[in-house]
């Protein structure tokens, strides 16, 4: 176990360096000067070339790519043209709004595809079944910004149930911080539901017809204990796997949802930077997005691991 930790831990951090190479080089690949885009096009020439030998502009992308990477290793992500301080403080003040829905559609999530896929494939090919399969259909079509704006309407127009956009730090109110991610979280999660009801009833429904299941009813064992103890359990092997990949799409659909909602979150940070041409920036919220989903990944292997033991 300890080896396949560390092998995992090591692809983990070549990934975190190919996606800094990538995110440097194409962003510092858009067209236009970043210092002109800062100071604006009627600035001083002498203010620009000043700017650019302050932001390392002057230098090739290559030289300026490995003076990144060493602050890097040092905690330094440089520092924000837009905010005017350093991007490590900027992301930080950004990351609990983001870290907020994400853990309760991660959490939503559960608690939705779980007992529905369960119950789908229990009900195979009957009427509840078919309901849950169809809603889980609509839920594939649906964009989780268009399902955002409708829960606007509803619940904080029509209904005024909850608030219509901002962000209520968990340590001012605990009520007004679960109004304040619900919407948004509730959006994200519809989604990710769809794809692991449907997941988890094939799954079970593929593991239902292997023969180990039915040599074990037909000696006697009950069906609840073959289900609970034999079918659940290998059934749920191939869904972490999608159960993982689902959290890392979540934490990205944040991006957008954020915008909707109007949540101070890092991806609405990530918007507004790419929008200013605040390099640093954009490049310090893209790297900490690749190693959280890394790390979510990380854990989904090791909880992989420990349930499947033809893996150890």
């Amino acid at each position: 176990m300890l080896s396949f930790a560390i092998r995992r831990l090591l692809t983990g951090i070549i990934t975190v360096f190919a996606v800094s190479l990538l995110s440097f080089f194409v962003f510092n690949a858009l067209p236009g000067n970043p210092a002109e885009v800062i100071l604006g096009m009627d600035a001083d020439k002498s203010a620009v070339e000043n700017l650019e030998r302050e932001l390392n502009l002057d230098k090739p992308s290559v030289l300026r790519y490995f003076l990144w990477i060493g602050n890097l290793i040092t905690g330094d992500l440089g520092y924000s043209t837009g905010y005017k301080k350093p991007v490590t403080g900027v992301i930080l003040s950004s990351l609990p709004p983001t870290l907020s829905i994400t853990l309760l559609s991660v959490l939503l999530t559960a608690l939705i595809s779980f007992p529905l896929g369960i119950l789908s494939a229990q009900k195979h090919n009957k009427l509840t079944d078919y309901l849950i399969t169809s809603l889980s259909q609509i839920g594939l079509i649906i964009p989780g910004f268009w399902l955002g704006i409708i829960f606007l309407l509803i619940f904080s127009v029509q209904l005024d149930l909850f608030p219509s956009g901002g962000y209520v730090p968990l340590g001012v109110n605990l009520f007004d911080w679960l109004r304040s991610i619900t919407l948004p979280a509730l959006s994200l999660s519809i989604i990710s539901s769809s794809v692991l009801i449907r997941m988890i009833r094939s799954s079970i429904i593929e593991n239902m017809n292997e023969d180990y299941a039915r040599t074990a009813t037909g000696k006697g064992v009950s069906y609840n204990r073959v289900f609970n103890k034999h079918i659940l359990k290998n059934a749920m092997i191939p869904v972490l796997s999608v159960f993982g990949l689902q959290v890392a799409a979540i934490l990205a659909g944040t991006i957008i949802i954020e915008s909707v909602f109007s949540i101070p979150g890092m991806g609405r940070l990530l918007l507004y930077s790419v929008q200013r041409r605040d390099l640093p920036v954009v490049q310090g919220v893209v790297l900490w997005i690749a190693i959280i989903t890394i790390l979510i990944n990380f854990i989904m292997d090791l909880v992989h691991m420990m349930i499947d033991p033809r893996i150890r």
